[in-house]
């Protein structure tokens, strides 16, 4: 078994590898959008708290190639807006680019965000899919150290995480995936539905 203090080595060489990403690329590529091939899935993009889109720059990258339209939010900035309203503005890419069939691929509060999606947005079932990847379904121990407001709302008795575990209904559609540790959501059940 790997100790935990390598986990965290190797987490923060990639938090530091994707906040480099994030401040290098100020606009998505190009191929985000001219690659996508006819009937492939659309995908929105959506990071973790304190990040922008450039976080997730490697992984849209690897998604594009494969023919896929990839969109982001730039609007989102650093994604210290509540989730409500962080919800919105992912909306307004589905309606303005006119998406059907959207996959939402979100990092940490951006699967928070996307699950809120699923439970608010979607009467039109625009959404198919969400795959969240270390969003703390069950809420973060650490964000009570943190002294900005923004970070509260992902405690694990905060209002919205109560209200997203109240929905049940829309987890069929919630991929989760979590490391054996994450460094970060410090709860028990973590990214667990």
């Amino acid at each position: 078994m790997i100790p935990k203090a390598i986990y965290w080595v190797i987490d923060y060489f990639y938090l530091f590898y994707g906040n480099l990403l994030m401040l290098i690329h100020k606009n998505p590529p190009k191929h985000f959008l001219s690659l996508a091939a006819k009937g492939k899935i659309s995908i929105i993009l959506i990071p973790g708290i304190a990040n922008k889109w450039g976080f997730l720059k490697k992984l849209g990258d690897s998604i594009s190639l494969k023919g896929h339209p990839v969109y982001i939010a730039s609007k989102l900035k650093f994604n210290f807006l509540d989730i409500p309203t962080s919800s919105r503005i992912i909306r307004e890419i589905i309606d303005k680019n006119n998406l059907k069939r959207a996959v939402i691929i979100g990092h940490s509060k951006g699967g928070l965000i996307g699950k809120y999606l699923l439970v608010h947005e979607n009467k039109d079932n625009r959404i198919k899919g969400l795959i969240a990847i270390g969003a703390p379904f069950s809420g973060s121990r650490i964000v009570q150290n943190l002294p900005r407001k923004s970070y509260k709302e992902l405690a694990p008795e905060s209002e919205i995480i109560k209200i997203l575990n109240s929905h049940k209904e829309v987890n069929s559609k919630v991929i989760s995936i979590m490391p054996s540790f994450d460094n970060h959501v410090w709860h028990e059940k973590g990214s667990y539905l």
